[in-house]
Protein backbone atom coordinates (compact mmCIF):
# COMPACT_ATOMS: atom_id res chain seq x y z
CA UNK A 1 0.00 0.00 0.00
CA UNK A 2 1.13 3.44 -0.97
CA UNK A 3 2.23 6.27 1.53
CA UNK A 4 -1.02 8.98 1.31
CA UNK A 5 -0.09 12.70 0.26
CA UNK A 6 2.02 14.90 2.60
CA UNK A 7 0.83 18.09 2.68
CA UNK A 8 1.92 21.38 4.57
CA UNK A 9 -0.94 24.14 5.87
CA UNK A 10 0.98 26.86 6.20
CA UNK A 11 -1.36 30.01 7.95
CA UNK A 12 -0.94 32.31 11.23
CA UNK A 13 -4.12 32.25 12.28
CA UNK A 14 -5.61 29.16 13.82
CA UNK A 15 -9.31 29.05 12.05
CA UNK A 16 -7.56 29.25 8.97
CA UNK A 17 -5.65 26.19 9.60
CA UNK A 18 -8.36 24.50 11.03
CA UNK A 19 -10.55 25.60 7.87
CA UNK A 20 -8.28 24.15 5.04
CA UNK A 21 -7.82 21.30 7.12
CA UNK A 22 -11.51 20.31 7.22
CA UNK A 23 -11.13 20.71 2.88
CA UNK A 24 -7.67 18.50 2.60
CA UNK A 25 -7.70 16.02 4.89
CA UNK A 26 -9.26 13.30 2.85
CA UNK A 27 -6.74 13.51 0.34
CA UNK A 28 -3.95 13.69 2.72
CA UNK A 29 -1.61 13.54 6.01
CA UNK A 30 -1.50 16.78 7.14
CA UNK A 31 0.97 19.02 8.93
CA UNK A 32 0.92 22.44 10.01
CA UNK A 33 2.84 26.13 10.64
CA UNK A 34 2.43 29.09 11.53
CA UNK A 35 4.96 31.33 9.64
CA UNK A 36 7.45 31.37 6.76
CA UNK A 37 10.42 30.33 8.59
CA UNK A 38 8.49 26.93 9.96
CA UNK A 39 7.56 26.33 6.36
CA UNK A 40 10.93 26.17 5.34
CA UNK A 41 12.17 24.05 8.20
CA UNK A 42 9.05 21.47 7.70
CA UNK A 43 9.86 21.30 4.37
CA UNK A 44 13.79 20.39 5.10
CA UNK A 45 12.94 17.87 7.88
CA UNK A 46 10.32 16.07 5.20
CA UNK A 47 13.31 15.87 2.95
CA UNK A 48 15.38 14.69 5.03
CA UNK A 49 13.05 11.99 6.41
CA UNK A 50 13.16 10.45 2.90
CA UNK A 51 9.33 11.68 2.51
CA UNK A 52 9.06 14.78 1.11
CA UNK A 53 5.84 16.85 1.29
CA UNK A 54 3.89 16.94 -1.63
CA UNK A 55 2.06 20.01 -1.28
CA UNK A 56 1.97 23.40 0.75
CA UNK A 57 -0.86 25.39 0.98
CA UNK A 58 0.74 28.82 1.42
CA UNK A 59 -0.12 31.86 2.99
CA UNK A 60 1.06 35.02 2.21
CA UNK A 61 0.90 37.33 5.21
CA UNK A 62 2.71 35.45 8.09
CA UNK A 63 5.33 36.52 10.54
CA UNK A 64 8.92 36.22 10.88
CA UNK A 65 9.14 35.11 6.80
CA UNK A 66 5.95 35.69 4.81
CA UNK A 67 4.69 32.92 2.48
CA UNK A 68 6.65 34.77 -0.86
CA UNK A 69 9.42 34.79 1.07
CA UNK A 70 9.18 31.03 2.02
CA UNK A 71 8.68 30.39 -1.49
CA UNK A 72 11.91 31.87 -2.54
CA UNK A 73 13.70 30.04 -0.07
CA UNK A 74 12.61 26.65 -1.43
CA UNK A 75 12.73 26.92 -4.79
CA UNK A 76 16.59 28.05 -4.30
CA UNK A 77 16.73 24.64 -2.37
CA UNK A 78 15.24 22.86 -4.69
CA UNK A 79 17.58 24.38 -7.46
CA UNK A 80 20.45 23.65 -5.65
CA UNK A 81 19.17 20.09 -5.32
CA UNK A 82 19.12 19.86 -9.31
CA UNK A 83 15.48 19.02 -8.70
CA UNK A 84 13.51 19.27 -12.13
CA UNK A 85 10.05 20.71 -12.40
CA UNK A 86 8.32 17.69 -11.85
CA UNK A 87 10.20 16.88 -8.91
CA UNK A 88 9.15 20.17 -7.04
CA UNK A 89 7.08 20.73 -3.82
CA UNK A 90 3.64 21.45 -5.50
CA UNK A 91 2.93 25.09 -3.48
CA UNK A 92 -0.53 26.77 -3.67
CA UNK A 93 -1.05 30.19 -2.42
CA UNK A 94 -3.85 30.49 -0.50
CA UNK A 95 -4.38 34.56 0.93
CA UNK A 96 -6.34 37.04 1.11
CA UNK A 97 -4.42 39.27 -0.90
CA UNK A 98 -6.16 39.58 -4.24
CA UNK A 99 -4.11 41.86 -5.91
CA UNK A 100 -2.17 40.99 -9.60
CA UNK A 101 1.16 41.62 -8.01
CA UNK A 102 1.24 39.36 -5.34
CA UNK A 103 -0.35 36.64 -7.28
CA UNK A 104 2.07 37.31 -10.42
CA UNK A 105 4.76 36.94 -7.78
CA UNK A 106 3.79 33.61 -6.60
CA UNK A 107 3.46 32.16 -10.43
CA UNK A 108 6.84 33.49 -11.21
CA UNK A 109 8.47 31.50 -8.17
CA UNK A 110 6.70 28.59 -8.84
CA UNK A 111 2.97 28.36 -7.04
CA UNK A 112 0.80 26.42 -9.11
CA UNK A 113 -2.32 28.00 -8.05
CA UNK A 114 -3.64 30.54 -6.50
CA UNK A 115 -6.60 30.66 -4.14
CA UNK A 116 -7.96 33.85 -2.56
CA UNK A 117 -9.61 33.87 0.55
CA UNK A 118 -12.34 33.04 1.43
CA UNK A 119 -11.82 29.75 0.28
CA UNK A 120 -14.91 27.88 -0.73
CA UNK A 121 -14.87 23.47 -0.60
CA UNK A 122 -15.53 22.89 -3.89
CA UNK A 123 -12.89 25.15 -5.36
CA UNK A 124 -10.34 23.78 -3.34
CA UNK A 125 -11.73 20.09 -4.28
CA UNK A 126 -10.85 21.22 -8.20
CA UNK A 127 -7.31 22.11 -7.21
CA UNK A 128 -6.98 19.24 -5.36
CA UNK A 129 -8.24 16.90 -7.98
CA UNK A 130 -6.43 18.86 -10.80
CA UNK A 131 -2.98 18.54 -9.57
CA UNK A 132 -3.77 14.82 -9.33
CA UNK A 133 -4.85 14.20 -5.81
CA UNK A 134 -7.84 12.01 -5.14
CA UNK A 135 -9.86 11.67 -1.95
CA UNK A 136 -9.77 8.52 0.26
CA UNK A 137 -13.42 7.47 0.55
CA UNK A 138 -12.50 4.74 3.11
CA UNK A 139 -13.61 5.49 6.48
CA UNK A 140 -10.26 5.78 9.08
CA UNK A 141 -9.71 3.01 11.48
CA UNK A 142 -11.49 3.04 14.89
Amino acid sequence: MSQRPRFLIADDMEVNRGLMLHFVKAYGDCEFAVNGKEVVEHFLAAKAEGRPLDLILLDIMMPEMDGQEALTQIRTLEAQAGLSLKEEVKVVMVTAMGDWDNALAGFKKGAVEYLVKPIQANRVAKVMESMGFTKDETPPNP
